[in-house]
C-alpha cells in the first residue's frame, strides 16, 4: 500500500465517481489507482483551469464535492482563475495536486504552493507523512463539505511512493447535515413591526429561499400584505405563475418593475444577497426600508442599508411573519396585474447586420429543449438570455460569474452535464469566451458529453466595444475577424450549426434533434444592438 494508492482509496471512500484533470508526474499515480482500483471516471481536460471549472459545475449541480487534479507547479498555477471563481461561489471543489518531493528544491516545477493556493482557492491542505495521510485528506474533505469553499490538497511525490503503515485505514469525513435555523424572537419582532407598518411592500426571493423551499410561504405572505413578488437572477422564474410577479429585481428589471420598486416603502428580501446587481447599484428602491432574511451575517448590509435583519431560515421566517400585520391590497392592484400581463419588453426587433440578440434569445427560449439546465458566460451578450431564456427551476440555472471571468462557462457546463444527465445542458457564450475555452470543445467531443453551446458572435468583446465608444476611444481594438466557428466545431468533433438570420436560427434549432454529444450553434448577432440596462448591470 503506497501513499498514492492510499489517496485513491480515500477519494473513493468519500464517494468520488468522476475526476477532471491534466496528468503530470505529480498526480498520475493517484489518478491511475483511482481509475484502475475503484472504477472512477477520469475526464482528461486540455487545460488545468478547465478541470477545476468542470469540477465546479459538477459540485454546484450535485451539492457534492467536485474533484479535479493537476500536477505541481504550473499545473496548479494554471488553475488560478477557476479556483478563484469557485472560491467566490463557495463551491465544494477539491483540487488534488502534486507537490515537489519534500526537501528537494531543484525541481524545475518547484514553487511555494501554499501562498498561491491561499490567494486563489483560499485553503490549502498538505499531506505531511504516511501516518497523517488519513487525517490530512479527511480535513480537506471536511472543509469542502462544510460549505467553506474549495481547497487544494497537495501530496508530495516522494510521499506517494512511501509505504503506508500496515494498519492504515480511512474513515470518511464526518460532517453534520445542515439544519434549519429558526428566527430569533427579538429580530423577528423588529422585522414584523416594519412589515405591519408598510403600505407598499415588495417581497424579493433569492437562491437561499429556493434552497429553503419557501415558495408557498412567501406567496402566502405576499398575498396577505399586498406585496408584489420579485426574485434575484439566481431565482429567476420562481414566481412566474403569480399575476404580480415583477420578474428579476435589479439591473435586469423591466420598466414596469422599476416603476413599482420606486413606489415601495418596504422591501423584504429572503435568501437574496441584495448585492449591487440585485439592488441596481442601490438605486432600485430609493424610498424603501429594508428587511433582509439571510443565514449569514456577512451577506447582510453589504451594499444596501438594512433596517432589520433576521439571521434564519427563509421558510421558517416567512411562515412566522404571516401574522405580522393586517391584510391589505398594497401594490397588488388590478391595474398592475393588467399592465404586467400585457407588457412586451421588446415590442420590435432590429433588422441589421446579423440577428438582433434579443430576438435570438427569444427564439432559443421557444425552441431549445424545455428540460434544460442553462449556463451563461460573462459579457455583454449574457443580458439577453438572462432575461429571455427560462429554466424549469431556478436550480437549473448556473452562473459562473462570481469572479467576472470570461471563458469559464463552457468547461463549467461540461461538469454540469455529467452531474445532470436528466437535463439538456445549454450554455450561452460570446465569441471571446468561446475562443478562450475552445480546446474543451474537443474534450466534450472525445468524452461524448452532451451540451448545446449557443455562441452569440458579435465579432467583438462587446462590453468593451461599447465602453470604448462611450469614452471616445477607437473600438477597433476590441473587434475580431473570427473564423468559421461552426466549421471549427466540426473539426474538433462536435456538430456545428450556423445562423445569420432569425429564420436560419429557427430552422437550426427546430432540426436540433437528440443531443448525445456537443453541439455548437453559432449565431451571428448585430453588435449595434445595445441594451442600456445590460450596460448598467455590468458597470454601474
Amino acid at each position: 500500500m503506497t501513499g498514492a494508492r492510499a489517496v485513491a482509496d480515500a477519494l473513493a471512500a468519500e464517494g468520488t465517481e468522476v475526476v477532471f484533470g491534466v496528468l503530470g508526474d505529480g498526480n498520475m499515480h493517484m489518478v491511475a489507482h483511482l481509475v484502475e482500483d475503484h472504477g472512477a471516471r477520469y475526464v482528461a481536460t486540455r487545460h488545468e483551469a478547465a478541470a477545476v471549472a468542470m469540477a465546479d459545475g459538477y459540485a454546484r449541480s450535485t451539492g457534492r464535492p467536485g474533484v479535479a487534479t493537476v500536477t505541481q507547479g504550473p499545473g496548479l498555477t494554471n488553475a488560478a482563475t477557476a479556483l478563484t471563481e469557485a472560491r467566490r461561489a463557495r463551491s465544494p471543489v477539491l483540487l488534488l495536486s502534486g507537490e515537489t518531493a519534500r526537501g528537494f528544491h531543484d525541481h524545475i516545477q518547484d514553487i511555494d504552493q501554499q501562498p498561491f493556493a491561499l490567494a486563489t482557492a483560499g485553503a490549502y491542505q498538505a499531506v505531511g507523512t504516511p501516518a497523517s495521510l488519513a487525517k490530512d485528506v479527511g480535513d480537506a474533505f471536511r472543509h469542502v463539505r462544510l460549505g467553506l469553499g474549495p481547497t487544494v490538497l497537495a501530496v508530495p511525490t516522494d510521499l506517494q511512493r512511501d509505504e503506508m503503515p500496515p494498519d492504515w485505514s480511512y474513515p470518511p469525513a464526518d460532517v453534520v447535515a445542515p439544519q434549519r435555523v429558526p428566527p430569533d424572537p427579538a429580530a423577528l419582532a423588529a422585522a414584523a413591526e416594519l412589515v405591519a407598518a408598510a403600505e407598499r411592500p415588495i417581497v424579493i426571493a433569492g437562491r437561499g429561499a429556493v434552497l429553503s423551499g419557501a415558495r408557498e410561504e412567501l406567496l402566502a405572505l405576499a398575498g396577505r400584505i399586498g406585496a408584489p413578488v420579485a426574485t434575484s437572477l439566481q431565482a429567476k422564474g420562481w414566481f412566474r405563475d403569480d399575476p404580480f410577479d415583477l420578474g428579476i429585481a435589479g439591473g435586469f428589471s423591466h420598466e414596469p418593475a422599476r416603476e413599482v420598486f420606486a413606489q415601495a416603502d418596504l422591501v423584504v428580501a429572503f435568501g437574496a444577497a441584495l448585492n449591487r446587481f440585485t439592488a441596481s447599484h442601490n438605486g432600485l428602491f430609493p424610498q424603501a426600508k429594508v428587511v433582509q432574511v439571510a443565514l449569514e451575517r456577512g451577506s447582510v448590509g453589504h451594499t444596501v442599508r438594512v433596517d432589520a435583519a433576521v439571521l434564519a431560515d427563509a421558510r421558517l421566517t416567512a411562515a412566522a411573519l404571516l401574522d405580522a400585520g393586517p391584510e391589505r391590497t398594497g401594490l397588488r392592484t388590478p391595474a398592475l396585474a393588467q399592465r404586467l400581463a400585457g407588457f412586451e419588453r421588446y415590442p420590435e426587433f432590429t433588422e441589421g447586420n446579423g440577428v438582433d440578440p434579443r430576438q435570438a434569445a427569444a427564439i432559443c427560449d421557444r425552441l431549445l429543449p424545455a428540460d434544460r439546465c442553462m449556463l451563461l458566460g460573462t459579457g455583454h451578450f449574457n443580458g439577453y438570455p438572462a432575461v429571455e431564456v427560462g429554466v424549469p427551476d431556478p436550480r437549473d440555472l448556473v452562473l459562473p460569474w462570481a469572479f467576472g471571468s470570461v471563458g469559464v462557462a463552457l468547461p463549467t457546463a461540461l461538469g454540469v452535464s455529467l452531474a445532470r444527465p436528466d437535463r439538456t445542458v445549454v450554455v450561452f457564450e460570446g465569441d471571446g469566451g468561446l475562443m478562450m475555452s475552445l480546446p474543451e470543445l474537443e474534450t466534450a467531443a472525445r468524452e461524448r458529453i452532451p451540451v448545446v453551446v449557443v455562441v452569440l458572435d458579435d465579432g467583438a468583446y462587446g462590453a468593451e466595444t461599447y465602453m470604448m465608444e462611450k469614452a471616445g476611444l477607437d473600438p477597433a481594438l476590441s473587434l475580431f475577424d473570427n473564423p468559421d466557428l461552426a466549421e471549427v466545431a466540426r473539426v474538433l468533433g462536435a456538430r456545428g450549426l450556423e445562423a445569420t438570420t432569425a429564420e436560419e436560427l429557427e430552422a437550426a434549432l427546430a432540426d436540433l434533434g437528440p443531443v448525445d454529444g456537443p453541439v455548437l450553434v453559432r449565431v451571428r448577432v448585430d453588435r449595434s444592438v445595445w441594451n442600456e440596462e445590460v450596460f448598467r448591470t455590468l458597470t454601474g
